[in-house]
């Protein structure tokens, strides 16, 4: 189902319309204001900066297809034949980010369309959610998830379309993007940890960080580009864009595929990087139990590139 913006209405309130309707119509794994969802946060006294852990158990059940058909997320009635699946998939699942696939798999799912940079996207409510308003929005076309001017055309875009109200995330392939043969960004309307960071503040950061005020892509651009560069087989960068939408901040973290993963905590993606720590696992309780401050801090130095500055 595609969602109609409205004669003039703003983006950013469309998308809080539309999460709210499918958090109504049971297309999220829990109702953000019914969950089980627990929150710690810890004071880094060297960045001061506030890192948040979040206890999300409702992300183990997306993998679960006989559980999303009980709750009607996946179409048991769905047509195998017609749905697209990238060879490079190791799994074969069809891809969940065409918009084809989506919608005959997903009967419940509301896509909001949209034009960013001169392309098509489409935003749909991420059904296994982190953070409130947590949106997938992605190309209408299937191609790669590959750093480009325009990935930093289209995110400041979509910034600046909502007002500035939706940070906006891209990971890189092996860098938290775990579908990276479909372009796609994620957004919500929460402040991440890292925004709180003060000027010139960089290098207190655990991990590695450089921030382009007033949305200077060409720079951020320039610089991503020359980190991927110097190893393109492992070198990779996730990118947030967040802040007044007068003048926005491009955050770009480098990353490096061979510290994909922190041992106390799994895959790090465009979330945790930002100071955002999500766990879901039974088995990852107890590290979420003794969240702090130099827990965070060991994570984000486990997966510091090496000559990153």
């Amino acid at each position: 189902m595609t969602a109609a913006l409205g004669a003039g209405a703003p983006l950013a309130d469309v998308l809080a319309r539309v999460w709210r309707e499918q958090s109504r119509i049971g297309f999220l794994l829990s109702d953000p204001e019914d969950h089980d969802l627990e929150i710690r946060r810890a004071r880094d006294v060297i960045s001061q900066v506030d890192f948040r852990f979040r206890w999300v158990p409702h992300r183990e059940l997306r993998g679960d297809v006989a559980e999303l058909e009980a709750r009607g997320i996946v179409d048991r009635r769905r047509n195998e034949a017609v749905l697209f699946r990238d060879p490079r998939d190791p799994a074969g699942r069809f891809c969940f980010l065409c918009p084809a696939n989506i919608r005959e798999c997903n009967p419940k799912e509301e896509l909001v369309p949209l034009r960013l940079a001169g392309r098509d996207y489409f935003a749909g409510a991420n059904f296994a959610w982190i953070s409130r308003e947590h949106f997938t929005v992605m190309a209408a076309d299937h191609e790669d998830q590959v750093l480009s001017v325009h990935v930093f055309d289209a995110m400041l875009d979509l910034h600046a379309r909502t007002d500035g109200r939706f940070r906006v995330v891209y990971n890189g392939a092996h860098a938290g993007a775990t579908i990276y043969w479909h372009l796609h960004f994620q957004i919500t309307s929460e402040a991440f940890p890292v925004e709180a960071l003060a000027d010139g503040r960089e290098g207190d950061y655990p991990t590695a960080l450089r921030r382009f005020a007033g949305g200077d892509r060409l720079r951020a651009h320039t610089y991503a580009a020359e980190w991927v560069g110097r190893d393109p087989e492992h070198h990779r960068v996730n990118v947030l864009v967040a802040g007044p939408a007068s003048s926005p901040t491009v955050f770009v973290f480098p990353r490096d595929t061979r510290k994909s993963h922190a041992a106390a905590k799994g895959l790090i993606g465009g979330f945790e990087v930002c100071g955002d720590f999500v766990y879901s696992e039974k088995d990852k309780r107890t590290q979420f139990e003794v969240a702090s401050a130099e827990l965070a801090r060991s994570l984000l130095s486990e997966i510091r590139p090496v000559g990153a500055v």
